[in-house]
């Protein structure tokens, strides 16, 4: 099986509580798994409405095989004409296309602080770095302040509830300018005097 019973119904959950009913979401249940050559792979679900109106009604329930979800005793579902008090889990599941992008706004181009295998750290070096590419190439402040990975580490020298949606801001929508004050901040912070 895919995914466990207690799996299925709480990925119903989840989108039961995006919809906000048995309503068509965009939520996904992602499944990450690393083979025994060590790569790893993506698989991306989202259980059927029938599951959805299932666990709303609190008609599923999880029981000793975990491959199996366990009709509650007071509904009854139908399999091939017949009454079943179990259904197998991947019959909810539908799965969901994951296919590769590339941003036209976005960069990724600063070390991520979780990969031990990488020979980068994210550092003010760094930083230094990938600021130092605006103002060439085309690439604006802007452009080049819009990695997550970047944004996460400044989140270390920023206030994340007052600086950071503001920098987003500027990030997500070209039309919000980016104020000076946080160019000349982050600009400090990365060790580039007067170059924004």
């Amino acid at each position: 099986f895919q995914m466990s019973a207690a799996e299925v119904i709480m990925a119903a959950e989840f989108q039961l509580e995006a919809a906000g009913g048995v309503d068509p979401t965009p939520f996904v249940s992602v499944k990450v798994t690393v083979g025994d050559d060590g790569n790893v792979s993506f698989e991306a679900f989202q259980v059927s409405r029938q599951c959805m109106e299932m666990v709303a009604e609190q008609a599923l329930e999880v029981g000793p095989n975990p491959g199996f979800c366990y009709v509650n005793d007071t509904f009854t579902a139908i399999q091939e004409g017949k009454e079943s008090k179990t259904v197998e889990n991947n019959f909810f599941l539908t799965v969901v296309p994951i296919r590769q992008h590339t941003s036209e706004v976005f960069v990724s181009d600063f070390p991520k602080a979780n990969r031990d295998m990488d020979d980068r750290v994210p550092s003010k070096d760094e930083m230094k770095r990938q600021l130092g590419k605006s103002g060439t190439q085309g690439w604006t402040y802007v452009d080049v302040l819009g990695d997550f990975n970047l944004l996460i580490y400044l989140c270390q020298f920023l206030d994340v509830n007052a600086d950071m949606p503001k920098i987003c801001q500027s990030i997500a929508d070209r039309d919000v300018p980016l104020d000076d004050g946080y160019k000349i901040i982050i600009s400090s912070i990365a060790g580039l005097d007067g170059s924004y």
